[in-house]
């Protein structure tokens, strides 16, 4: 038994030192590096004050909750591995976007995830949730709803047959270069003039 292992050795070495010369006459081969994966901490909401996910997202904790139930099938994942980013890190690194307006590589460092990761499921996150809108973001167009709103706001202050309050803001942008004289302001900032209505 030793005799043939140290005949496997001997042949082995053989081998090597045939192959030896070849290399160096190729010259030198490029060693390839393996970079280690890095997986950072996800976000959650666990953990996380009621006031401190307000001011992080911009919604409260069952808004969050509500939402995610809404898009969760969406944005479900084919196929779930041990790097799938779940639907909750993926929404919240866009709400967090959303409600600061920072750059796609601080959403993705708060979702503990990847720029490139956070690049490729945005549209998608954006997409399921613009996709809610004719759900939850309608004129009330019955009688009904009409005088649940009246009520509303006359409960608020006192003004009858209301059905919505409306108000304009200017939201700041960098313009296009093409058309940068369409975006600018009366207080010559580049912005946007956005008019919203809202209900009680």
């Amino acid at each position: 038994m030793e005799v043939l292992f140290l005949q496997r050795a001997r042949r082995r070495r053989a081998l090597q030192q045939q192959q030896q010369p070849q290399q160096q006459q190729q010259g030198p081969q490029r060693q390839r590096r393996r970079q280690e994966r890095i997986f950072r901490p996800r976000t959650t909401l666990h953990g996380l004050r009621e006031r401190d996910i307000i001011q992080r997202y911009r919604l409260n904790w069952q808004a969050i909750q509500q939402l995610l139930t809404n898009i969760e099938q969406q944005l479900a994942p084919t196929l779930v591995t041990p790097r799938t980013i779940p639907t909750e890190t993926k929404l919240l690194a866009v709400l967090h976007l959303l409600a600061s307006g920072s750059f796609q590589t601080t959403g993705a460092l708060v979702g503990g995830i990847s720029q490139p990761s956070f690049s490729a499921f945005l549209p998608k996150v954006l997409d399921a949730i613009i996709g809610l809108t004719p759900r939850h973001i309608c004129f009330p167009n019955t009688v009904q709803k009409q005088q649940e709103t009246k009520q509303g706001f006359y409960a608020i202050s006192g003004f009858p047959h209301v059905l919505g309050a409306i108000d304009c803001t200017h939201v700041r942008l960098v313009p296009p270069a093409a058309s940068e004289h369409l975006y600018r302001n009366r207080k010559h900032t580049h912005s946007i003039n956005v008019q919203a209505i809202v209900d009680h």
